[in-house]
């Protein structure tokens, strides 16, 4: 009885709202949820400020030098590993993974860098993740807190992602938000833990 109270209450603020307002439904419906679920106690009371300071953003600095075996531009996606190092190209794309590879320690370090021809202000980074392999090697899962932006000016940015198991199989997966426009770069992924790549198609993978 008392959910369908705080419910009931919960769309009379709703219309009350949109009948008070001029602006766009959906910008008003969006507001009228998030006031009234918070004035409920159902949601923290937050900004906009605070949601962006909640992402990771990868620190100017490092460097990218392909090396000399490696084309660059043999396809999409073209990757060489050498020690304990893989790099990474991408030409012209989206979204996509890196094959599998063991991590030598709890951390790795990526510098990345990229352009884009969007001039849009909302897709000027491109992101980077880790997947994990499950022990079975039949399922793939998200490497929590993981994903880092970098911006896609050109320059080199650098970070350490940790949280990762000594031993254990993880994939890059790279992912540019836009729709209509595609980023082109590389990354230096230092700290493999072996200089074998490996491919497993599996149930949850992120291709």
């Amino acid at each position: 009885m008392k959910r369908t109270h705080t419910l009931a209450l919960l769309i009379a603020l709703v219309c009350l709202c949109v009948s008070l307002t001029a602006c766009s439904p959906k910008e008003v419906l969006k507001s009228a949820i998030l006031k009234s679920t918070t004035a409920l106690g159902l949601r923290q009371e937050t900004t906009d400020e605070d949601e962006v300071d909640n992402l990771t953003y990868a620190t100017a600095g490092g460097d990218v030098t392909f090396p000399e075996t490696m084309d660059s531009t043999a396809s999409k996606l073209v990757t060489e590993v050498d020690g304990d190092t893989m790099y990474v190209a991408f030409n012209g794309i989206q979204n996509r993974s890196t094959d599998y590879f063991v991590a030598g320690s709890d951390s790795l370090t990526v510098t990345g860098y990229a352009t884009t021809e969007s001039t849009n202000e909302n897709f000027q980074t491109f992101k980077v993740a880790l997947w994990e392999l499950s022990e079975d090697k039949t399922a793939t899962s998200y490497l929590i807190g993981s994903t880092t932006y970098y911006t896609t000016d050109g320059s080199c940015y650098q970070y350490n992602i940790s949280g990762l198991t000594p031993g254990k199989r993880y994939k890059i997966y790279i992912s540019y938000d836009s729709t209509r426009y595609y980023i082109t770069g590389g990354l230096k992924v230092e700290g493999l833990g072996s200089e074998e790549l490996t491919t497993i198609e599996t149930e949850n993978n992120v291709q």
